[in-house]
């Protein structure tokens, strides 16, 4: 169930640079209720422009805080991005589902694509923390642009992962896509022991969850969609569906995660 938050406390935020934000808010309520997948809505100003929250995946949920990780790309993310620590802000959530867990004796392999990292990040965190799994049962494949991006790994490695980069220019990890790396993970894999769960560019989605499919591979995909009202309504972030009775899914209400064989991408 959603709830409204009209004033949760910004605990810290952190410029990783890059136009890399992390912000941690305080609210042991919402904190406690998150769990990985979900997403929450942010009114990033208190004036009517923009109109419309933005809607943030979750990076952690911590005893009474949570936080976001995000790159600024517009106005809005750029409003949110000038919060300081003490301020007020307005916030819906938890919205949509979450990740299933892997099975005993499977292999998670998280692949990453940029600012897709963060549903991941919480997914992997809270398997370890509050579920028990063994890290090296968990494979974490990220892609990013350069060296400039590196930041988005920090809380991944500190988490003791087996940890794969790829970068577009080569200047860190392997040069090339991080669907590369996962093609290389599934060659000599038992894929009836793995489980796949993938966030970032549509493109990149779209790759993972035809390679999971082909080979028989449990794959969840968790979509970055424009989310106007994240309730439903507005119908702006709408995915085809060949499984849905009318052809569609709701991003914010039936997802943002789904079987990779749920959604047309």
């Amino acid at each position: 169930m959603k709830i409204h938050y009209p004033s949760v406390s910004v605990e810290r935020r952190d410029s990783l640079g890059n136009g890399l934000i992390k912000i941690s808010f305080r609210s042991p309520e919402l904190a406690a209720r998150l769990r990985p997948g979900n997403f929450i809505h942010i009114r990033v100003t208190q004036q009517l422009d923009p109109l419309f929250r933005r809607a943030m995946s979750v990076h952690s949920a911590d005893g009474e805080l949570f936080t976001i990780l995000f790159r600024i790309v517009g106005r809005g993310t750029e409003l949110l991005a000038l919060l300081k620590e003490g301020a007020r802000v307005d916030i819906l959530g938890p919205l949509g589902n979450s990740f299933n867990p892997p099975r005993d004796g499977e292999t998670a392999v998280m692949v990453s694509g940029g600012t897709g990292l963060p549903p991941l990040h919480f997914l992997a965190r809270s398997l370890i923390r509050d579920n028990g799994v063994d890290p090296e049962t968990i494979r974490f494949l990220c892609g990013i642009s350069s060296l400039g991006d590196l930041p988005l790994t920090f809380d991944v490695k500190s988490l003791g992962l087996d940890l794969l980069i790829s970068s577009d220019d080569g200047s860190v990890g392997v040069r090339g896509l991080v669907t590369d790396l996962l093609a290389h993970k599934l060659q000599n894999a038992d894929v009836s022991k793995m489980r796949v769960y993938s966030c970032g560019p549509e493109p990149m989605l779209r790759v993972v969850a035809n390679m999971c499919v082909a080979r028989g591979v449990r794959c969840q995909v968790s979509l970055e969609r424009h989310m106007p009202c994240g309730v439903g309504t507005c119908l702006g972030c709408v995915v085809q569906s060949p499984t849905s009775d009318d052809g569609f899914r709701r991003v914010c209400i039936e997802g943002p995660v789904f079987e990779a064989n749920e959604v047309r991408l």
